[in-house]
């Protein structure tokens, strides 16, 4: 079988008019088919939403008397679900549209002048209705809104066109459409820029819709029989059989034909791969070129074959294949409902009177294999005409069958819908609502109208009216985007178990990995594992919804605590986005794993929802071993104004990096200044430096924290205040938080309540009575210092070791911070001898140890012990520091103990020893006079009950001649001491 390309023989003015022609209306059809796949795509996309949800994780334990307290920081994990974006007109396949239409109206032109008597004329006729349809005048071109434009460019085609067809009907039809083109050319640039209009070719593409659908449809019945001529001609060039190969192809071929045209109408939904329709009409197209070169005859006396008929009917094709991708472009499915159902009723009408109108006058031929298709269209008993006329009879029978004011009705939505993207575009809203809510009553349950007045009512939080235009959206064309949308309704109305079953629904219907992963985050927030589980992994297998997928499975796990090893499951996943890395630290951290991923969490500088969360989970990851320098960058990071949606939090968690750095003064200073600035957070933060508080010793200022956190009913913050004002020594305030507890909370800390409330009531004749574990808390929250009778006491008839030699250490500690030193190592020397199984006692008397040492200026003593095998860990770095600055002081390296005072003047007030010792050694070695005052007043700003610091102060104001200043702090200081005893 050879293919004959007839237009090889054509002369070469023809043939380029040929190739023009044929590369616009093939790329046109390309563009058809490159929105018949993309879907719905062209005007909506996929939003990530999210949703942050805190994993509460503890940073920090540290025990206090008889309680275990855990300091807790916020890892964030973020889940995710897909959400149909608004409706965005898609201009560029409008556009290419346009230029498709102007190029195919102008070769018809082309065309027309060719055109003997009142062809000519009724062509232009034609095209002068074509042209006033397109309503220049609401361009506003240099201002004029009038019929003027439309005139104007009418009396300039008809003109020119005159003259080729009258005056000079020698010039070559490649010089018509070129001039024709020009003209267009200059007529687009004039209104680019004297349009007082917004998107002024967007509202010509609008006003070629009735062109182009009229044109479209008339080209759809033209080509609607050319498949069965096809047959026709590939059965003619068989020998043997001819009839019988061609019953066979053409009833298979109508058969699909005709079921295809029963699915359309609704008749059969059968799990059947029905014929692609714009398929059928890609082939009708192209079979029709040849078509169009058989039936020369038929339209001789308008113009020729070669090229005229052929370069019309590619000119037609080209507005059809415009018209249609626009559509699909768009997603108009309204229009498109009129377009199949042309393309599927002509093909089977015409079809099957195509088929009588061959066996009516050729079944004789087909019988003896002589080649029909030469005399297609020469028909003996039959005429052609005949079978044209009945075929549109045939066709119309299945329109009017169907309800016509239906197709009309969907013609009409498919104008509003595109007038509505052109009012979106223009930035008017309630205009564009009014016309898609048109659309939306025109077009019968069409999915583009309902879907972008959904939209539009889920922003404007009317779910009623949203969920009512979602049902009437996915009822007859549901998009993956419209049944996503439908249940996240659902979710942001906090009915979960709906959203499931709106989920599960549209599944069912149409299959999809969004679907998927959002049935996954629906059964995560209903937790739901097995089920979540399932989904997600199905959702990973596709490239849209992987990382998301992936994303979900991860806070899932922290969310549910399920165990698993995070590297193990990073790996098998190979994945390195952010938003998966970000919770996976979080589900790290929470169940205590290294994580050994490589990980830059200082990349981004401008952050988002992802970016953000991984550099928090990353600092409360690494909170106890973070540098400065990190801390420093990203706090930087946490401050840009460009960031300032996500600096609270990051600050928050910046803040717990630099308190176990030992930078306490820091740490407080962010979150102080976090409370002065948040409206939610307060609550939280005051809860947080309560913690730090006690942790630092200073149970007076973390009463003051917890009752403002109290007041916000944040968490433990009522029991945390009993335990304050029990460890400071404020016994009837104590004794009020701890009945209030006991009336208001049940279980274990009940119990704990009552516990403490026994202790700070009974008497101290009754105290010998006691297990250890009893006679430890009496000793440490009712035994003053005045009581050293009653303390021997209690402290000869311990028999637990451990219980004792905490007892003492705590007394000692007392006696210290009052400033008592004697007494201070008098009952720590009493710790000697016993035998300890408590590790953690053991090293916190050994620092202790270090700690009077380093008072005591023994550095032989410090540096001795310091070497014999004692560890410092995060928490005690300053610590370190300190003894090595004394260290280099007192061999007089002042070089290297500057250094490391430097550090220690300003990093933790609650380290007495630090402050002083730093304040000594630049009152000596720094030029400023006041150096040494300013250390001091602000240590006492955050610890103002420390006896140590105020005494130091007195002394040091008094030096620098602040007399008032140092009386202030001298009645400061006797107050404390009363209170003492």
């Amino acid at each position: 079988m050879r293919i004959n390309f007839f237009w090889n023989a054509w002369i070469l003015e023809y043939r380029r008019l040929w190739y023009v022609s044929a590369l616009v209306a093939f790329f046109l059809l390309i563009f058809l088919w490159y929105w018949r796949f993309a879907g719905a795509s062209g005007v909506i996309d996929w939003i990530r939403l999210q949703e942050q949800k805190v994993i509460e994780t503890p940073v920090h334990t540290f025990e206090l008397g008889p309680f275990h307290l855990s300091i807790p920081a916020d890892s964030y994990v973020i889940l995710e679900y897909f959400q149909g974006s608004d409706v965005t007109p898609n201009t560029g396949a409008s556009y290419i549209f346009l230029l498709g239409l102007v190029f195919g109206l102008t070769v018809l032109l082309t065309v027309v002048t060719t055109m003997q008597r009142y062809w000519y004329f009724g062509g232009m006729a034609l095209f002068t209705i074509l042209v006033v349809s397109l309503r220049m005048e609401v361009l506003g071109i240099f201002g004029v809104y009038n019929r003027l434009p439309d005139g104007v460019v009418l009396a300039l085609f008809i003109a020119i066109s005159f003259y080729f067809n009258r005056i000079r009907p020698d010039i070559p039809v490649s010089l018509r459409l070129l001039t024709f083109l020009t003209v267009n050319g200059t007529i687009g640039l004039i209104i680019a820029s004297f349009s007082s209009v917004g998107y002024p070719f967007f509202h010509l593409s609008l006003t070629g819709y009735a062109a182009g659908m009229v044109i479209s449809v008339l080209f759809i019945i033209l080509v609607a029989h050319e498949i069965i001529a096809g047959f026709i001609f590939v059965v003619g060039q068989s020998k043997t059989h001819s009839l019988r190969h061609f019953l066979i192809i053409v009833t298979v071929y109508l058969t699909n034909v005709i079921i295809a045209c029963m699915h359309e109408l609704g008749y059969i939904q059968w799990k059947f791969l029905y014929i692609d329709l714009y398929l059928l009409l890609t082939f009708s197209s192209i079979i029709g070129i040849w078509g169009m070169r058989k039936r020369e005859d038929k339209y001789a006396h308008i113009f020729t074959a070669a090229p005229m008929g052929v370069v019309a009917f590619l000119a037609m094709g080209a507005i059809c294949f415009g018209t249609i991708g626009q559509l699909l472009g768009n997603a108009n499915d309204p229009a498109l409902k009129v377009i199949r159902d042309a393309i599927i009723f002509s093909h089977t009408g015409y079809g099957v009177i195509f088929l009588v109108y061959i066996f009516s006058n050729f079944v004789l031929l087909l019988a003896r294999n002589l080649p029909v298709y030469k005399v297609l269209y020469n028909p003996t008993r039959m005429p052609y005409f005949t079978f044209r006329f009945a075929g549109m009879i045939a066709m119309l029978g299945f329109v009017f069958y169907s309800n016509w004011r239906d197709y009309i009705y969907h013609g009409l939505a498919g104008f509003y819908n595109t007038t509505g993207d052109l009012y979106t575009l223009l930035g008017n809203g309630l205009y564009a609502e009014s016309f898609y809510e048109q659309g939306a009553r025109q077009g019968f349950m069409n999915n583009r109208s309902n879907y972008a007045v959904a939209t539009i009512k889920a922003a404007h939080l009317d779910f009623e009216s949203a969920h009512k235009h979602y049902e009437f959206a996915n009822d007859l064309r549901p998009t993956s985007f419209s049944l996503a949308n439908e249940g996240n309704l659902f979710v942001w109305e906090g009915e979960i178990p709906r959203a499931i079953d709106a989920y599960r629904a549209g599944y069912s219907v149409l299959p999809s990995a969004v679907l998927q992963n959002n049935l996954g985050f629906a059964f995560t927030k209903s937790h739901q594992l097995d089920s979540a589980i399932r989904f997600l992994n199905a959702a990973r297998e596709n490239s849209l919804t992987k990382t998301t997928a992936e994303t979900n499975f991860f806070a899932l796990a922290a969310l549910e605590s399920v165990p698993l090893k995070t590297d193990s499951i990073l790996d098998l996943f190979n994945v390195t986005a952010i938003p998966v890395m970000a919770n996976a630290l979080a589900l790290s951290t929470l169940q205590g794993q290294d994580f050994k991923k490589p990980l830059e969490p200082l990349a981004a500088k401008k952050l988002d929802l992802y970016s953000a969360t991984l550099l928090n989970n990353y600092v409360i990851k690494y909170a106890t071993t973070v540098d400065t320098t990190f801390l420093a960058q990203a706090y930087a990071i946490a401050s840009d104004s460009l960031n300032e949606d996500f600096s609270e939090a990051l600050k928050s968690s910046i803040a717990f990096g630099f308190y176990h750095r030992g930078n306490i003064s820091r740490a407080l200073q962010i979150l102080a200044e976090l409370v002065y600035v948040t409206q939610d957070y307060k609550g939280k933060f005051n809860y947080i430096m309560g913690l730090w508080a006690l942790d630092q010793g200073n149970p007076e200022l973390a009463s003051s924290y917890f009752t403002f956190a109290d007041t916000y009913d944040y968490k433990e913050s009522r029991l945390y205040n009993a335990i304050a004002l029990s460890e400071a020594g404020q016994i009837n305030a104590a004794s009020q938080a701890w009945d209030s507890l006991v009336v208001h909370q049940q279980g274990q800390l009940q119990v704990i309540a009552l516990q403490m409330k026994k202790i700070l009531s009974m008497p101290a004749s009754a105290a010998g009575s006691l297990d250890d574990g009893e006679k430890y808390q009496f000793c440490r929250y009712r035994i003053g210092l005045g009581d050293s009778s009653a303390l021997n006491r209690l402290l000869n008839s311990f028999e637990d070791a451990n219980y004792k030699a905490q007892a003492l250490l705590d007394i000692s500690k007392k006696y210290y911070d009052a400033d008592l030193f004697y007494p201070a190592i008098s009952y720590f020397n009493r710790i000697t001898g016993l035998s300890l199984d408590d590790k953690g006692l053991y090293e916190d008397i050994r620092h202790f140890e270090l700690l009077l040492l380093a008072s005591r200026r023994d550095f032989t003593g410090l540096k001795r012990q310091m070497n014999n095998g004692i560890t410092f860990d995060s928490n005690r770095s300053l610590q370190k520091e300190l003894y090595t600055a004394l260290l280099a002081e007192a061999s007089n390296d002042t070089t290297l103990a500057r250094k490391h005072y430097e550090v220690l003047a300003t990093y933790n007030p609650y380290l007495e020893e630090a402050i002083i010792a730093s304040a000594d050694f630049f009152r000596i070695h720094d030029k400023n006079r006041l150096r040494a005052y300013s250390i001091l007043a602000e240590a006492i700003q955050i610890n103002s009950n420390s006896i140590k610091l105020l005494k130091a102060y007195v002394a040091e104001a008094t030096r620098v001649g602040f007399d008032q200043y140092a009386n202030d702090a001298g009645q400061r200081l006797a107050i404390l001491k009363s209170a003492l005893y």
